[in-house]
């Protein structure tokens, strides 16, 4: 309530500053007289704006304060206008080409593009929002060259994963760093799980959400992608991945007021296919038409298989086969509503906002609420100009088991047996049954339907952000920047597995609490200084440091059999279980930026920090590390005039950046010994009501460097036809070294490993962006950008005695390794045995044979990406299309397998005859 009064509150002191109005009206034209359909008319200085008609005519409230109108059109110069007595202005603009533009970069500093000697990429908060996507993350696809977006998708608050030039190292994180407006901001994706848990929590639980998910999308402005450590490297060891620089809308002169809304409907789009011919059961023979056994076997009913009885719709006593997936899933939908009060004089300038998005998924009982409020307030004071955020996001969300477990609802769903209906109990929802236990086919998985509603997991975050700039300008060729800014908040998660539900190790109930928060103070001082050194050559030079800690919890208690079903409260639970993990960093660093100019074509800027770190040894936080680079941009087209070239640019840049070693790895901590055999779920401490702790089996390392991430590129910019098409090419080659890397040593040490700098590994990649005015008529325009994108990866070096590192393990028969010569992140795996021409080798039974050792089974990561956007105005209507292409990549799918062996699978329902497997015997005959 207190929210409420304060927003009315807030909404009439605005109001009370509104000023009187005009209107002005007018027709916009070309040089030939013809009207200009869908021009833009903005009042300068405000967000009030507008477009021309069918016969280019408009109509505008100009607010109070601003008497500057800007008239833009796609390859016209745009033209600014100064009102005066009359309200009537009529426009005619000029084909032509506007070149001054600019874009933000490090630390927030706009620069005017032409003097970038590396790639940047803007993508315009609208085209985020029109994606329709509730995560920003996601809402980046195929938006830009170098940039992929891995999307988990599926439910509410499902994570994206974002890289940029491919992956930087073995171990730590390889998504870039997210600024917003000058403040850094969290996106990690982590589970909740306790720290006894034996196997690889990633295959299984809920899909977890990225914390980037918390930004509300109607309040960017701009992303601007800084895609490698040229761009990146003032901010040092956490840049070396790239940086993605959000700046949100401010208040402008005048008042207005912004409101928005829309609906998105979702429904399941791929799925594995299924067989429904032959109905759940093991052990049978062939059958005839009507369904029965014509040869000996007979079947056993109480089995997850689906080799059974033929389902014959002429035989009425064969069985019936459901629909089950047309059953279970739902239309998913998204309402976005968004409203923004926008105000401002000459002095002072507020935005405020707020957004609220509600989905449900596709699965049910899955959903998404997020109320997102920001105001932001800027106000020059003398020589002082000062600029503010705050921004407080409440996420709430409830999410569904999936993944490699028992109660997984895709596992029990697709491997169900076509003659069973998954709403078919006879309990009070059809899922269960009488006494609340799930009604299923096989005793040891849970009905999708009732683990969508038994056992969830629901989510509660609340984040608060917040951050001040002053700009101090004493003099006109000076500028001192200070910003303080604050990322901080609350995850809290309730796990609750009802009594009957297979995954915990037995279905007795279970109720988890997980309480993860987070928090992160930045701290910016620089000066800039420019001078005209004479009438051709400018210099800058910046000069700054920068603090940052970041502060972890993650809290986790557990309780096991609870006395009550139904009442999920530790107090109800007689087997408990807690732990903790606490992880704090510090960061400091110097950085300097110096750069000059010659005759508005030639720039060149050299860059450096240093930096110290709290997770370095103890000689590297004494004497820090230090990251050079430095970029040219040549602007050639300066030199002549063309017809053709309106533009043309040529960029080079070599830089560093660094990666800080995760916490804690310099010094050999106490833990708490655990045994597993990768089957059972193990043996620890606590145990018997004693507690105990071990040495860790990994040896600290005093002499942990950086990661150091080393990029060259070279680019061409070029726009041709009064800026028709816009084409820019960019080569880069990236080298990951010093690596760290878990080494094996001897186990007589008492240690099993020790982290060491290292390993190696190479990105070489070729990214091409193009724009293209295509058509451009009175009542019909046509534009066109695309992104292309080819990244190579590979990696070069391990330490000796380590032959492979374990990424990511799913099953005995498959893994994501990093191998030298291979791909990060290639699969390896058990494989079929082939003879030197490739052919399979077939032993006595008729059956391939599994070849002993394990092979490359492919690369995850396609051979390339590439986005095209196509985006139409007619008569005033705009009509946009994105594609999002990739090509090539490897997937492994162990649904498939598992559906094969089930004889579930759609390819199974061919089994009433024999095979012959094409390949060679032993002695090499056919």
């Amino acid at each position: 309530m207190r929210r409420w009064t304060l927003l009315l509150v807030m909404i009439f002191v605005t109001l009370g500053m509104v000023q009187a109005q005009r209107t002005v009206s007018g027709t916009v034209t070309d040089e030939n007289g013809e009207a200009l359909i869908g021009c833009s008319v903005l009042a300068k200085g405000t967000s009030a704006g507008t477009i021309t008609n069918v016969d280019g005519q408009y109509r505008l409230e100009v607010p109070a304060g601003s008497n500057v109108l800007i008239y833009s059109y796609t390859g016209f110069t745009s033209q600014e206008i100064t009102l005066g007595a009359s309200n009537i202005v009529d426009v005619t603009l000029s084909e032509g080409v506007t070149l001054e533009t600019a874009v933000v970069t490090a630390l927030g500093i706009s620069k005017e593009e032409k003097a970038l000697g590396y790639a940047v990429k803007s993508v315009d908060g609208g085209a985020v929002v029109r994606s329709g996507e509730v995560n920003v993350v996601q809402g980046l696809a195929a938006k830009s060259s170098g940039v992929q977006v891995i999307g988990s998708g599926g439910t509410p608050g499902a994570s994206s994963k974002i890289l940029i030039r491919g992956n930087s190292t073995f171990t730590g994180n390889n998504q870039p760093l997210i600024v917003i407006d000058g403040v850094p901001y969290d996106n990690q994706t982590n589970g909740s799980v306790a720290a006894d848990y034996p196997f690889n929590d990633g295959l299984s639980g809920v899909n977890n959400s990225n914390r980037a998910l918390d930004i509300n999308p109607n309040d960017i402005e701009s992303m601007n992608i800084l895609k490698g450590p040229s761009a990146a490297a003032l901010y040092g060891t956490r840049a070396a991945n790239g940086v993605i620089l959000i700046t949100t809308k401010r208040g402008r002169k005048g008042l207005s007021v912004d409101i928005s809304s829309s609906l998105s409907l979702d429904q399941v789009n791929k799925l594995p296919e299924v067989q429904d011919m032959y109905s759940g059961g093991s052990g049978g023979g062939a059958f005839d038409a009507n369904g029965n056994v014509v040869a000996a076997g007979g079947f056993s009913s109480n089995t997850s298989a689906s080799w059974g009885e033929l389902i014959s719709p002429d035989n009425p006593n064969a069985p019936r086969a459901y629909d089950n997936y047309d059953t279970f899933f739902e239309t998913g939908q998204t309402w976005n509503n968004s409203v923004a009060i926008s105000t401002g004089n000459e002095a002072a300038q507020f935005r405020m906002s707020y957004g609220n998005t509600n989905q449900t998924g596709i699965i049910p009982n899955t959903e998404l609420q997020r109320n997102a409020f920001r105001i932001n307030a800027d106000t020059r004071v003398g020589a002082i100009k000062l600029q503010g955020f705050a921004s407080y996001t409440n996420t709430k969300d409830i999410k569904a088991q999936n993944g490699s477990n028992l109660s997984g609802v895709m596992l029990s769903l697709t491997r169900m047996h076509a003659n069973f209906d998954v709403l078919g109990g006879d309990g009070p929802n059809g899922y269960d049954n009488p006494d609340g236990s799930p009604y299923n086919y096989f005793f040891a998985y849970d009905n999708p339907m009732w683990s969508a509603y038994s056992n969830p997991l629901t989510g509660d975050v609340d984040r608060l952000t917040g951050g001040i700039t002053g700009i101090w300008s004493p003099l006109t060729w000076l500028d001192v920047t200070a910003r303080i800014g604050v990322d901080n908040y609350t995850d809290r998660r309730k796990q609750i597995w009802a009594v009957g539900a297979f995954d915990p190790p037995s279905p007795v109930g279970e109720v988890w609490e997980n309480v993860k928060r987070h928090r992160s103070i930045n701290t910016d001082i620089f000066g800039t200084a420019t001078h005209s050194l004479s009438s051709s050559i400018e210099g800058s030079l910046t000069l700054g440091m920068n603090l940052n800690s970041r502060f972890d919890d993650d809290a986790f208690a557990r309780g096991r059999n609870l006395a009550i079903p139904g009442f999920y409260n530790l107090s109800n639970a007689s087997d408990l279980y807690t732990s903790q993990s606490t992880t704090e960093k510090r960061l400091a660093g110097l950085f300097f930026a110096a750069g000059v100019s010659w005759s508005n074509q030639l720039y060149l800027q050299v860059t450096g920090r240093n930096d110290w770190a709290s997770t370095f040894g103890a000689d590297a936080r004494d004497k820090g590390f230090f990251y050079p680079g430095a970029n040219l941009s040549w602007v050639f087209s300066e030199n002549f005039e063309s017809d053709i070239v309106s533009f043309g640019k040529l960029r080079l840049s070599w830089a560093q950046a660094g990666i800080e070693p995760p916490a804690y790895r310099t010094v050999t901590y106490f833990n708490a010994p655990f045994i597993t055999d990768g089957f059972t779920d193990g043996l620890g401490f606590p145990y018997g009501g004693q507690n105990g702790f071990g040495q860790s089996s990994s040896l600290g390392n005093v002499d942990l460097e950086p990661e150091v991430v080393t990029t060259f590129e070279v680019g061409t910019n070029l726009k041709l036809f009064n800026n028709r098409i816009d084409l820019d090419v960019n080569y880069y080659d990236s080298k990951s070294s010093n690596l760290l890397v878990l080494r094996p040593i001897a186990p007589s040490t008492g240690f099993e490993a020790a982290f060491i700098n290292i390993g190696e590994m190479t990105n070489k990649g070729v990214e091409l962006e193009l724009g293209a005015n295509i058509v451009n008529t009175r009542n019909f325009t046509w534009d066109l950008s695309a992104n292309w994108t080819k990244n190579v990866n590979e990696v070069t070096q391990l330490v000796d005695g380590v032959d492979e590192i374990n990424i990511e393990t799913a099953f005995s028969s498959i893994g994501s390794f990093a191998i030298v010569g291979q791909p990060y992140g290639a699969f390896f795996g058990s494989q079929w045995q082939r003879d030197d021409a490739g052919n399979l080798m077939i032993n006595s039974s008729g059956v391939p044979i599994v070849d002993p050792t394990r092979g490359n089974l492919g690369n995850p990561y396609p051979d390339w990406l590439a986005g095209i956007t196509n985006s139409f105005n007619i008569y005033g209507l705009q009509v946009s299309a994105l594609l999002d292409i990739r090509e090539g990549g490897a997937l492994w799918s162990g649904t498939t397998a598992r559906l094969h062996r089930l004889g579930r699978s759609k390819a199974s329902a061919e089994r009433d005859r024999s095979y012959v497997i094409e390949g060679v015997k032993g002695d090499g005959t056919p």
